[in-house]
């Protein structure tokens, strides 16, 4: 017959086996959350003024203040939101997928919001 010692040895070793188990799988979890990006810089220029610079362009994480932005370009430190037609679109969304920078083209606009401006591309070309 085991002794009650031996009996509260096994107890142990189960309770710990189960707090590692219970450990790990919340350590898993907390792996796969998703980190939130913060919100990108966006400076503020008047409607109208000729926009025309190279950088990077990603695609627009999250919810734009308008429906024209698709995209985000970084160049020299700042963050513009850009929009475009349909042709410039495939071209910027090529170069973000790419990693490729591209010329920009275009006229600052305001969205329907205060805090709203962002770029109307007229044209867009990858670049070396």
């Amino acid at each position: 017959m085991p002794s009650a010692r031996s009996s509260d040895s096994v107890d142990m070793k189960k309770l710990l086996l189960i707090w590692v188990i219970a450990g790990a799988a919340l350590a898993g979890m907390a792996g796969c959350a998703q980190v939130k990006k913060p919100a990108a810089q966006v400076r503020a220029v008047p409607a109208g003024v000729r926009f025309d610079q190279v950088g990077s362009v990603t695609l627009y994480p999250g919810e734009p203040c308008t429906p024209q932005i698709m995209f985000n370009f970084r160049s020299a430190g700042s963050t513009v939101r850009l929009g475009a037609p349909k042709h410039e679109t495939k071209i910027l969304t090529q170069a973000a997928k790419n990693n490729r920078r591209v010329h920009i083209f275009g006229k600052w606009q305001r969205g329907g919001q205060s805090n709203c401006s962002y770029v109307e591309v007229t044209s867009a070309e990858i670049t070396r």
